[in-house]
């Protein structure tokens, strides 16, 4: 029995170790292909194959992250050049990657925010499940609560769609200025020039962070 059972001990470390080298042989393959690929559409098909065999041989979280990263750019692509269904197709695929990904690391501030990105480009420009997306976002805050990134991403979102937001909401939003305001002096700054590349001047902006 001790000798059946190193046996099957021997023959599952043999199993995952090969599972672990294919995901991995396939997740660099993937990584080569991109950096020589001359476009993302032209060299789609190749770059989704070798995900899908990485993921299917071992389930790092790392290889969904990527695979939602290759869905969610087809879906950019697709909403400024292709058809909003076909947008909308990419975003399924890159949702089904990123719930894959928070089951396995669920502690994934990033991936909370890609997630909701997918929401909120659904149906663009129109916001049919901001709140969808909010809850992502504000579950990605939550679990990084300080990352100058996440708030400078996050929080000009929600100044950009202030109409969406409740008076609640605005309150928070406003409170979380200026908590990354006081915390880093180069973060009103980079929110600043983060608004002007889509706004002629931050008079919309005052007015929001002061009433």
């Amino acid at each position: 029995m001790k000798r059946l059972a190193g046996a099957a001990a021997a023959v599952l470390i043999l199993s995952l170790s090969v599972r672990f080298y294919a995901g991995f042989h396939n997740y660099y393959a993937y990584q080569e292909l991109r950096r020589e690929a001359v476009s993302i559409e032209g060299s789609f098909s190749r770059l989704e194959a070798r995900l899908r065999r990485a993921v299917r041989f071992y389930g790092n979280p790392v290889f969904f992250k990527e695979l939602a990263r290759l869905y969610l750019e087809r879906a950019l692509a697709e909403n400024e050049f292709g058809t909003p269904k076909s947008r909308d197709e990419f975003l399924d695929r890159a949702q089904h990657s990123l719930s894959e990904q928070i089951v396995r690391s669920p502690a994934d501030a990033f991936a909370y925010y890609e997630l909701g990105k997918t929401w909120m480009l659904y149906n663009f420009p129109l916001m049919t499940y901001f709140d969808r997306g909010k809850a992502c976002f504000d579950e990605a805050l939550r679990l990084y609560p300080t990352h100058e990134f996440l708030n400078l991403s996050i929080i000009l979102t929600y100044l950009t769609q202030w109409q969406m937001l409740t008076e609640r909401d605005r309150s928070v939003v406003r409170l979380r200025v200026r908590m990354m305001e006081k915390a880093n002096k180069d973060f009103m700054p980079k929110l600043r020039d983060r608004w002007l590349r889509s706004y002629e001047n931050t008079e919309k902006l005052d007015d929001i962070l002061t009433h």
